[in-house]
């Protein structure tokens, strides 16, 4: 991590914290990150590590050393101007690929929740295996295998504000192994990933 020196939330630069990613509040390109922390009502990025010590909240490392965290409430002074948050990506789909995977956890509060796009189309997510702090979720990718596409992973902004919605995502990756068809169990258990939980205790911006 590169912090920034003098920032007031002692966030850290983006590009080196998510290489070949780009963030986004609303429209606005990020060029910092916070780091082992979260706002209370502000939209924002972090990455968390092991370091991440909020106590009696959702929420984790899921994998490896790194996971992110996007968050979605407001931007600027009102708390009527709500933003999305976005983390994007463009790149090759291998010529392979059947299938993206990813795992997450939504602490989502009311109407948000987390939209995947590809190419600019929404994927529909099929979870694939729960874990004790993630669902593992997948989606059929197989009409951009060999082309160049934009990956996005949105988490929308309740409107209007009431509190904030956060995702935490690992794992992302193209898969050669193909999605199984949706059964009315994994319906049901995307349905309970994307009513989230009520627990996360955010720090105040």
């Amino acid at each position: 991590m590169i912090p920034i020196p003098g920032d007031p939330d002692r966030r850290v630069q983006f590009a080196p914290a998510f290489p070949g990613w780009t963030g986004y509040i609303g429209t606005n390109q990020q060029g910092a990150a916070l780091y082992n922390k979260v706002y209370l009502d502000s939209s924002g990025i972090s990455i968390i590590d092991q370091g991440w010590s909020h106590l009696l909240t959702s929420g984790g490392v899921i994998d490896g050393n790194f996971t992110a965290v996007l968050q979605a409430g407001v931007f600027g002074p009102s708390f009527t101007n709500v933003a999305d948050t976005t983390l994007s990506q463009t790149g090759l789909v291998p010529t392979t690929a059947q299938s993206l995977r990813f795992k997450a956890e939504l602490v989502a509060v009311g109407s948000g929740g987390l939209v995947v796009t590809l190419g600019g189309q929404q994927l529909f997510l099929v979870p694939l295996e729960v874990g004790t702090n993630y669902t593992l979720l997948g989606a059929d990718i197989r009409p951009w295998a060999g082309q160049t596409a934009e990956l996005d992973f949105t988490v929308l902004a309740g409107r209007p504000h009431v509190n904030d919605h956060y995702a935490f995502l690992d794992s992302i990756e193209f898969s050669d192994q193909a999605i199984p068809e949706p059964s009315v169990l994994s319906l049901t258990a995307l349905a309970t990933v994307f009513l989230g939980r009520r627990f996360l205790r955010p720090q105040r911006r």
